[in-house]
């Protein structure tokens, strides 16, 4: 009886020892340990839900790089120190934006003004999607190389000083391809091969271009997802994407020949071909396009933005950076110059060819409502590089959506949740939830209600490091008259 008394009494104490850390747990009172970051209040949008969820928070809580702890307003749980604080107030909070099409140019030689405009701009994730253009093509350096060399300046910092970019490799295409810096590919094992070759390279996916057969797009679908890496690039049809298995529809010249009221007797084109779309047959290709989980990549700023009027006064905003103290004003002349001959474009058409982009722009707009309304994922990335300016051309490319119709918080999906999912990267961005990387911007006011408050930019966090403040910019920007509280 004695030994069965003293057996219960150790079993209990045993047992009571395994409740204490589960009780210390919720002690809202208990030691934690000293954060690297926290953000005080603010309200979150992490971008997990498909519509509008607005948090109010406590506490950000920031370790290592990573989202440590999401407290939320009403919780009692206890905000660890920290000695560096954001206090957000009423700011809204969101993943860094992400381009998932850029084009890195050599006049960047060392890539700076990429790091502190995209940072700038709130943009913590860069995607090239096809590198060096006519530099490589003219000097004969290997496109691969170059681009490599990119991505190990940008991504190699101990501190993160700017966004972290991703690369394709030179670009896929069959042997009748005509574009410079293509790879032609026409079998199984030479794409086996090539692709290998990417994969020891480090690319974070394959481009392809339009040139490719049927057979052989397929095929590159099947050897890409069977070492994990999305494909994106050109296409002919939209329909023929679909059937390879592609997830990926960049411009909108496929959209348009798969169904288009006429043939324009030449390779479709944006915009000068998408007024020859027929609407009444956009609802059975976007179902398609919804039921396969095809993104689409319009390009609305690249390809319609300098004649759009609602684009009026952005050129000169473009002007002045490129002034003494501005952004961009360390640019080659050359390259200056390109960029006010991109925006001078529409001067050299006519009355009729005018009409026509016009009418180019209200179908897209039409179809991408349609799809939008129907599910259809729309990516907000921007073509830019070279003659179209990385870091403020995404949010032209939100404010076109919404004029379009587009509803706000699936315009920001395209420009966070949605472009980490094509690329294979939502382990690691596109939501801000435990776990993932502390890639994150505070707007003042709320871009949910106005996309435009997309540019009321606060704050800009990389990988746990504050990039930009309401004042201090001396990490992204040269000692320059720009204002970040402008």
């Amino acid at each position: 009886m004695t030994l069965l008394r003293r057996t219960t009494s150790v079993l209990f104490t045993l047992f009571l020892f395994a409740l204490l850390p589960a009780c210390s747990t919720e002690n809202p009172t208990q030691t934690v340990s000293e954060a690297d970051l926290v953000i005080l209040g603010g309200v979150l949008l992490d971008m997990v839900a498909d519509h509008a969820d607005p948090k109010p928070l406590k506490a950000l809580v920031i370790r290592g790089g990573k989202i440590d702890r999401i407290i939320l307003a009403d919780s009692i749980e206890a905000i660890p120190s920290s000695l560096n604080t954001i206090q957000a107030d009423s700011n809204f909070i969101l993943p860094g934006f992400f381009d998932a099409h850029v084009h890195f140019r050599p006049w960047l030689p060392d890539a700076s003004i990429w790091k502190r405009a995209s940072s700038y701009y709130g943009i913590t994730t860069l995607f090239d999607t096809g590198p060096c253009g006519d530099h490589c093509a003219e000097s004969g350096q290997d496109p691969n190389e170059w681009i490599k060399a990119y991505k190990d300046f940008m991504n190699s910092s101990a501190v993160p000083d700017g966004p972290t970019l991703f690369m394709t490799g030179r670009r896929i295409q069959s042997l009748d391809g005509t574009h410079p810096l293509g790879v032609k590919l026409s079998s199984r094992g030479e794409v086996a091969t090539y692709l290998d070759s990417l994969v020891t390279l480090g690319v974070d996916g394959v481009k392809v271009e339009s040139s490719l057969s049927a057979e052989l797009r397929t095929i590159v679908m099947e050897e890409a997802n069977a070492r994990g890496l999305p494909v994106v690039g050109h296409s002919r049809d939209a329909n023929e994407s679909i059937a390879a298995g592609m997830k990926f529809i960049e411009h909108m010249w496929p959209i348009t020949s798969s169904i288009a009221s006429s043939d324009p007797g030449e390779k479709f084109g944006s915009p000068q071909h998408d007024h020859l779309m027929a609407l009444n047959k956009a609802p059975e290709l976007i179902r398609s396009l919804v039921d396969n989980g095809v993104y689409i990549n319009p390009t609305m700023m690249g390809r319609h933005g300098y004649f759009a009027e609602s684009m009026n006064g952005e050129a000169a905003v473009d002007f002045q950076s490129m002034e003494f103290g501005g952004l961009f004003s360390d640019m080659p002349e050359h390259d200056k110059e390109g960029v006010r001959a991109w925006w001078a474009r529409a001067d050299e058409m006519n009355v009729d060819q005018i009409e026509i982009y016009k009418e180019s722009l209200r179908k897209v707009e039409e179809f991408l409502i349609l799809f939008s309304e129907a599910g259809g994922k729309i990516l907000v990335a921007t073509d830019s590089g070279e003659d179209k300016l990385v870091g403020i051309n995404l949010h032209r490319e939100m404010k076109m959506l919404a004029d379009a119709g587009i509803a706000p918080y699936r315009i920001l999906l395209g420009a966070t949740r949605w472009p980490a999912e094509m690329t294979y990267k939502n382990e690691l961005i596109g939501t801000i939830e435990q776990g993932k990387q502390a890639d994150i911007v505070l707007l003042g006011s709320d871009p949910t209600t106005d996309i435009r408050n997309s540019r009321d930019i606060r704050y800009v966090i990389k990988a746990g490091t504050v990039l930009r403040g309401p004042t201090d910019c001396s990490v992204i920007m040269p000692p320059v008259s720009v204002s970040c509280s402008e």
